[in-house]
């Protein structure tokens, strides 16, 4: 599984989260969200991925001039 897919699963998971009552509620224990946060966060360690994507990739240019690319001729 993708790691599209396993953010699709893990957002819907959080969404279907209710309270149940009757013969579901013993099923309730499970905690599917927790589940796919789980395998997200393992998927990233295998890959040595940071645990957040707020780290830039690029860092920004220091503050002053803007920097502009070389363009070729």
């Amino acid at each position: 599984m993708d790691m599209n897919e396993l953010f699709y699963r893990h957002q819907m998971a959080l969404m279907a989260t209710r309270p149940l009552h009757g013969a579901s509620a013993r099923h309730a224990d499970f905690d599917l969200s927790g589940h796919y946060a789980d395998r997200i966060d393992a998927y990233r360690a295998r890959r040595g991925m940071s645990k957040y994507f707020a780290e830039p990739a690029n860092p920004a240019p220091p503050a002053g001039r803007p920097t502009i690319p070389h363009l070729p001729n």
